[in-house]
């Protein structure tokens, strides 16, 4: 028997063998997942690849629709590896193949130095001994943003009480239905068509942006919280008595119909420059946690006690802490315990709004104090 004889019959058994194994997997594993609150890249690299580590993976496939993979939000479709053609592993120069036998197939690798899902990557440039920082273990960073663009878009923040003037509505879907029974929509979410009336004094050329909001509550003393739910761009301009036609391309939370439109607001987003230390800064409290979480964590929002006209600038940081309390004859004072570390993504006239990016402590509550540690220049 030659050969290429012997080789044939147990290279076509491991042919089939690999070829129902795919099939089995391709079966099995869905080629998209649209995200739902609460996902993140972690956890869905975990259950769809077996290993949190490989979410880099994902964000590679999704850069069109993830423009940071530390936020992705509800109603993104998000496509999953093994859409795209298999990557073949080299032979080392003169290693012999027995005939028939096909090369194995390897997973590209993936840098475990690249930016994370649940922590901020070092800021900075690193370097090497040689200046072009390709060390071991070092990877060359250009300067990230002080405040991440996607915190700023969806973090809710005060403004007067009744909210934005002049502004836009989303009017109905622009999607029809299957089902002749079935009227327009009321909820939307993201790829969804849908018929808007701009801003007042906006013309609403195509690809330009809005924001999507709706009316929280009222602060005392402070103003009514805003709660953006999306974004949604315009894909044909209005003409005529012709309703803008846009397309949902973000959405945080629920979308209706009672949202409104208002201009998107990019102003100080993509700034470098850092928040310098400060001692003994002035103290206010939490007036609300957004979503009134039972347990507020890192990445939630909370509105402090303060706004603009102190001086409260986007990138400011504070720290949330339990002051030490007052003395007691004859005893030992507590001293003050740290609970959390909160940057401020947004500050108008009416309040402060800070995302948590740090957490010592569990209990996080309206009411507590928070004391700025650094301010922007």
């Amino acid at each position: 028997m030659s050969t290429l004889n012997r080789w044939t019959p147990l290279a076509l058994a491991a042919g089939l063998a690999v070829a129902q194994s795919l099939d089995a997997q391709e079966a099995a594993q869905p080629r998209t997942h649209t995200v739902v609150r609460g996902d993140n890249l972690w956890d869905l690299s975990q259950r769809y690849l077996g290993n949190p580590f490989l979410w880099p993976e994902i964000y590679r496939l999704n850069r069109d629709v993830v423009e940071d993979p530390h936020w992705i939000y509800p109603g993104e479709i998000l496509r999953l590896p093994g859409e795209g053609p298999t990557v073949i592993a080299e032979q080392p120069p003169g290693a012999e193949v027995p005939p028939g036998e096909q090369q194995p197939t390897v997973e590209q690798p993936v840098n475990p130095n690249s930016p994370t899902v649940f922590t901020r990557r070092a800021r900075g440039v690193s370097s090497s001994p040689s200046g072009f920082g390709d060390a071991v273990g070092m990877v060359p960073t250009v300067p990230q943003p002080t405040v991440r663009s996607g915190e700023v878009i969806a973090a809710p923040y005060v403004d007067r009480e009744g909210g934005p003037r002049g502004f836009g509505r989303i009017l109905k879907s622009g999607d029809l239905t299957g089902v002749a029974e079935v009227t327009d929509r009321y909820r939307f979410q993201a790829y969804d068509r849908v018929f808007i009336a701009p801003p007042v004094g906006h013309v609403a050329p195509e690809g330009e942006r809005y924001l999507a909001v709706r009316l929280g509550p009222v602060i005392e003393d402070q103003g009514q919280i805003i709660i953006p739910t999306g974004i949604v761009e315009v894909t044909k301009a209005p003409r005529a008595d012709y309703a803008a036609v846009a397309k949902v391309v973000k959405a945080f939370d629920e979308i209706s119909t009672e949202d409104r439109l208002i201009p998107l607001d990019t102003a100080g987003i993509g700034t470098t420059v850092r928040p310098v230390r400060v001692a003994d800064g002035p103290s206010t409290t939490i007036r609300w946690i957004a979503g009134e979480p039972v347990l507020p964590s890192i990445q939630n929002f909370i509105v402090l006690a303060v706004s603009s006209a102190n001086g409260v600038r986007m990138g400011d940081e504070f720290l949330i802490y339990r002051p030490s309390p007052e003395p007691v004859d004859g005893q030992l004072r507590d001293p003050e315990i740290p609970i959390a570390k909160a940057q401020v993504v947004r500050s108008t006239p009416y309040g402060v709004t800070a995302v948590l990016l740090g957490q010592e402590q569990p209990a996080i509550k309206e009411g507590m104090s928070a004391r700025i540690t650094a301010r922007m220049p």
